[in-house]
């Protein structure tokens, strides 16, 4: 009986770990991309601008990236490469993956490759979010600061969440418009300024908390503003001209229509 009790406290531990970590990583997520698309469909737009099975199948493609891209930020993390190597590494991975699956044939110069950087971040986002609250040490979730920590890994989550996708929206709106190159600089330049900004929330001491805090507030403020500029900037902008301006006449009571193929 010692045994099997013995068994089930790190068991029910880990359970709560993951249920944690999947609440934290998928939430904000899904969150952020209802709130960067529903201005593009009904009943905001005449009709949905974007296809809602693209949009899905990029946020599960994100979402299995970012598994990967987690177990190569811990391996560069851990390679005794210093500090800026791996910091390049790992933005440039991301973005790189990025800008293979929205440069395909079927994507390239299309308008709404914007929307599905969306979904390919945020998926990313997710799972990246879920693999640093799953890993962080177990013993604290039994600490007496517990509200706290979920708290601030519900902000680490926000952080995380939009600037990266800013990154998918910037490479999306890039390959849209034919200008690869210049886009996923852009983006690749975001990436990596966050990932600096934010080192020291991980790396900080215990007994050096407000660095680990400062920086984790300094990341969110970074990360909100490049969003703002892409939500407000990015998204109407990748649409054409005719269909900006029948979205600012529509009144937002026209019946729902058949959707485009």
């Amino acid at each position: 009986m010692k045994s099997r009790k013995g068994h089930r406290k790190p068991l029910a531990d880990e359970q709560l770990r993951f249920a944690i970590s999947f609440v934290v990583g998928v939430g904000p997520a899904i969150l952020l991309m209802w709130v960067s698309l529903r201005r593009f469909d009904h009943p905001y737009a005449p009709k949905t601008l974007f296809d809602d099975r693209r949009v899905f199948l990029a946020f599960a493609v994100g979402m299995g990236f970012g598994a990967l891209s987690s177990s190569l930020t811990f391996a560069v993390s851990t390679s005794g490469l210093g500090i800026v190597f791996p910091l390049i590494a790992v933005a440039l991975f991301e973005e790189s993956f990025k800008l293979v699956y929205l440069n395909r044939k079927g994507y390239r110069g299309r308008f709404d490759t914007t929307f599905y950087g969306v979904s390919l971040g945020v998926g990313s986002a997710a799972t990246l979010v879920m693999a640093s609250v799953f890993n962080a040490n177990p013993t604290l979730l039994q600490s007496p600061e517990v509200p706290a920590l979920i708290a601030a890994l519900v902000l680490l989550s926000l952080s995380m969440t939009m600037v990266l996708a800013s990154t998918g929206a910037i490479i999306g709106f890039g390959t849209s418009q034919s200008k690869v190159l210049g886009y996923f600089v852009r983006a690749f330049l975001v990436r990596f300024s966050h990932l600096a900004i934010l080192l020291f929330f991980f790396v900080a001491p215990p007994d050096e908390a407000v660095l680990g805090f400062s920086s984790l507030g300094a990341s969110l403020i970074f990360a909100g503003v490049v969003y703002a500029f892409v939500y407000r900037e990015i998204l109407p902008e990748t649409l054409p001209k005719d269909i900006r301006r029948s979205l600012r006449r529509f009144s937002g009571k026209a019946e729902r229509p058949t959707k485009d193929s």
